[in-house]
């Protein structure tokens, strides 16, 4: 009886550790392969969250995305691993997303102008699906045939869906690009609009500047929309120019362009030397030019220069001994000019540091040019300063009573001078010889004293026709042949004229003659009245 017990203690005790077994490997099976399911699938666009892929609905409460299982999209479709949290306790499954429904897709006609191509995306009114789509023309269409025609798009999704839609497209008969040679004549709206009879020209085509490369957007107008052409203006050809043979001075540089001839291009040329032609050195060589134009082209030409040495000193003429009275201005530089048998742009300088106007004396000034090759010369003359006894108040003194005498009320500027120029003509009597000192000197010697040469009655006319308000100056004979001549010119009512008050002695009177007149006669008087014209402020008539 007591064996009998004990078996049966020992065969529950076994039941009893088989059975925990059993139940621990339940507990087991069911921990790895039933908590969270293996996989989990979704159409794309479908949101997802921890608790899909939990199978006991007292897990899905807890379970969440362990950290960094966040880089699945469920707008791509694919497989993504997924790791599900429950508790302490991580699971491994995965996310399968797939894409089995095709987009939707509407297109719109649109036009063009020939050939200029258009994207497919052009077309798209709207495109929906849940995942990126891609859409593309199922046959390109032919931009070069103007008119209508039908296009079919095709939409493809993620999941490989296809969709089509079928629009129009419609091909305008101008031209999207037209290139153009530099320097050809002006476009006309023909040039662009080749098939297309109501288009209208928005774009000013004689704004377009033919000379200058680059591109022109021209914009015409089609039942009142705008389309844009593009003009390429190109410049492919070279300058062309011809050399020359150049002979000059050395030290006095050129420049390429002026070493040139029929320099011609449709656009402007720039030039430049490709070495140094050693311009300061004499001697017979070819000089390379290279020109270049506004599209980059090339040309290079070459000149052949003889550069010979310069050894002939600058020409000073017109410096003459002069003499002042005291504290009277000098124009050092009036009647005088340099000239060099090379250099265009010689100069001269003055020194006339050692004159003192406001004393008495004789002192040198000196006249001097240098040109670019060394070339060097001087002139000295003499300056007298002589003591003036009056002042520039005493001979307007003496002016203004002669003036009260001949001078009256409401007088035109022509009476004004013909009574002054009779005034000096029958008051002062010619001598042969008076110091010409200065004109101020002059007007005075000859107003007071009523006696003096030509110099003396031109000092005294300007003195009085200036006095009297008249516009005058004093005029020298040039060239001085036998002896030097003097007299005014003179503005009357508006118009210049040459006044002599100095009466010949055959009766001939110079009052109010003009150029012509006064050089007729100057041919046969041994040129009593030639003057160089340039070296007064006006030119008269």
């Amino acid at each position: 009886m007591k064996k009998s017990w004990r078996r049966r203690l020992i065969i529950i005790g076994i039941t009893v550790v088989v059975l925990f077994g059993l139940v621990m490997a339940l507990n087991i099976y069911i921990e790895k392969e039933k908590r969270v399911y293996k996989e989990c699938s979704v159409e794309a666009g479908t949101p997802v969250s921890a608790s899909d892929f939990v199978r006991f609905k007292w897990d899905k409460r807890s379970a969440a995305f362990h950290y960094g299982t966040s880089s699945y999209d469920v707008t791509v479709p694919g497989e993504y691993p997924i790791t599900i949290q429950i508790g302490k306790k991580t699971y491994d499954s995965k996310l399968i997303v797939t894409d089995t429904i095709a987009p939707v897709l509407t297109a719109s006609p649109k036009t063009t102008i020939y050939e200029k191509p258009l994207q497919a995306e052009d077309f798209v009114v709207t495109m929906e699906d849940q995942t990126a789509c891609t859409v593309e023309f199922q046959t390109e269409p032919d931009y070069k045939k103007v008119g209508m025609q039908d296009v079919t798009l095709l939409c493809r999704d993620l999941g490989g869906n296809v969709t089509t839609a079928t629009t129009q497209m419609r091909v305008i008969g101008i031209y999207s690009e037209v290139t153009l040679e530099a320097g050809s004549k002006q476009p006309t709206i023909e040039t662009f609009a080749f098939g297309e009879k109501d288009a209208a020209m928005v774009t000013p085509l004689s704004e377009i500047k033919m000379d200058e490369p680059g591109d022109y957007t021209v914009s015409f107008s089609v039942e009142g929309v705008r389309y844009d052409s593009i003009l390429h203006l190109k410049d492919t050809t070279p300058p062309r120019a011809n050399g020359v043979q150049y002979e000059g001075f050395a030290c006095y540089p050129k420049e390429p362009m002026e070493l040139l001839a029929g320099v011609t291009d449709a656009t402007p040329v720039t030039a430049e030397f490709v070495e140094d032609p050693k311009f300061d050195e004499p001697g017979e060589r070819d000089v390379q030019i290279r020109l270049r134009d506004n599209g980059g082209n090339e040309t290079i030409v070459t000149s052949h220069i003889k550069l010979n040495a310069d050894t002939e000193a600058p020409v000073i003429t017109g410096p003459k001994d002069m003499s002042i009275i005291t504290g009277q201005a000098i124009a050092y530089k009036d009647h005088v000019t340099v000239t060099d048998n090379a250099d265009p742009d010689i100069t001269y300088t003055v020194d006339n540091s050692e004159v003192d106007i406001d004393k008495e004396g004789t002192y040198h000034v000196i006249y001097s040019a240098t040109d670019r090759s060394g070339n060097k010369t001087e002139v000295k003359i003499t300056v007298t300063v002589v003591y003036r006894p009056y002042t520039e108040d005493d001979l307007w003194e003496l002016c203004d009573k002669v003036l009260a005498n001949i001078i009256k009320p409401g007088m035109s500027d022509k009476e004004k001078c013909e009574a002054i120029f009779n005034w000096v003509d029958w008051t002062i009597t010619y001598k042969g010889h008076a110091e010409k000192v200065s004109w101020i000197q002059g007007a005075y010697d000859g107003i007071k004293n009523h006696i003096g040469d030509c110099f003396t009655t031109a000092s005294a006319c300007h003195a009085l026709y200036t006095r009297a308000g008249l516009e005058t100056f004093m005029i020298e004979r040039f060239p001085v042949t036998h002896a030097q001549h003097f007299w005014n010119a003179v503005k009357i009512d508006g118009v210049w004229y040459h006044c002599d008050a100095l009466t010949k002695d055959d009766g001939t009177r110079f009052f109010m003659w003009d150029s012509t007149r006064l050089k007729q006669y100057s041919d046969t008087h041994r040129g009593y009245h030639y003057y160089d014209a340039s070296r007064y402020p006006v030119q008269i008539p």
